[in-house]
């Protein structure tokens, strides 16, 4: 199939845009979403009401050049879960994709994954490789090879597939496909407000993969055709308070509804299997959220004291 599209010839893909404060990077990723090789979409912004104009006006300069985009600016902060199913529900496409506000994407990201689902029918969501950035676009090492993790998602067999997620290590590239293009017939019925306050709002991206898991496997591209924005300020978020034995203990009560969460997302033999690793999956959790914070404290603590002398 030749890589210039007809509108006329091709579904509508709808890209949805949850967005909050964020203008120098939202124009970016608008330009990025406008100019993709891929030409038949509606692009949906919903602005978190931000309290500055900044953003507004960059997506309506915008849209003075290009009828596909949408603008919606609500009137209170909802918060992300809001917004993040606001887009979903203005959407009219037969694929939809959601996209952040600071990440990265190559001109022919939507064409090539469009492609991918068009040619698997047994996938609901397609992605491709990926790498980290910082706020300026620079590459960041040091993180696994997220192409291998990715690829496991790919197992035609719900259970391998369902399983083999589970047990991936946390913090890897779990949760990235859901800024995937996903066949929005999966998401019919689907509310993320209901989601989180089933399985809690944190790690909820990870859940929602999981999610999708159960309905068909991912589609893979090896192109490197997205770029993860890392360690930036996400200005949605509120301010976090100082950790004590409340907060922590909060913190403990969310790992734990994320974990058992699989296991009401899970069924048949899949959560039989999720049962049996639970306890592997409990000590890893342990470790990433409380052993290795206090030993990465400890070292630091120590090299402070070799510094001055002691």
């Amino acid at each position: 199939m030749s890589r210039s599209y007809k509108i006329k010839k091709n579904p509508l893909i709808s890209v949805g845009i949850p967005t909050y404060s964020r203008p120098n990077s939202l124009r970016r990723v608008l330009l990025e979403i406008t100019r993709q090789t891929y030409t038949n979409l509606e692009i949906i912004v919903s602005d978190n009401a931000s309290p500055n104009a900044d953003t507004e006006d960059v997506v309506r300069e915008i849209m003075r050049n290009d009828h596909r985009v949408k603008y919606f600016k609500q009137l209170k902060n909802n918060g992300p879960v809001f917004n993040f199913q606001f887009v979903l529900e203005q959407a009219s496409g037969e694929y939809f994709m959601w996209a952040a506000d600071d990440d990265w994407h190559d001109k022919s990201f939507i064409e090539v994954l469009y492609q991918k689902l068009l040619a698997d029918e047994s996938a609901v969501v397609s992605f491709c490789d990926f790498d980290s950035r910082d706020e300026n676009g620079m590459l960041i090492s040091g993180y696994p090879n997220f192409y291998k993790i990715l690829k496991r998602m790919c197992q035609p067999s719900k259970f391998v597939r369902q399983v083999q997620y589970f047990i991936l290590r946390e913090g890897s590239a779990k949760p990235h496909p859901i800024y995937g293009l996903i066949r929005r017939k999966v998401l019919h019925g689907f509310s993320w407000i209901d989601f989180v306050d089933r399985y809690g709002w944190n790690a909820s991206d990870v859940l929602f993969v999981f999610y999708l898991m159960a309905q068909g496997r991912l589609a893979l591209s090896n192109q490197k055709l997205f770029g993860c924005t890392v360690d930036n300020l996400k200005n949605y978020e509120t301010n976090r308070s100082k950790w004590n034995l409340s907060t922590y203990s909060n913190f403990i009560g969310q790992q734990l509804k994320y974990i058992f969460g699989y296991l009401k997302i899970a069924n048949g033999l899949v959560r039989v299997a999720l049962i049996l690793l639970l306890p592997l999956k409990l000590l890893e959790i342990i470790y990433l959220f409380a052993i290795k914070p206090s030993v990465n404290l400890l070292k630091s603590y120590f090299n402070k004291m070799v510094d001055r002398g002691f």
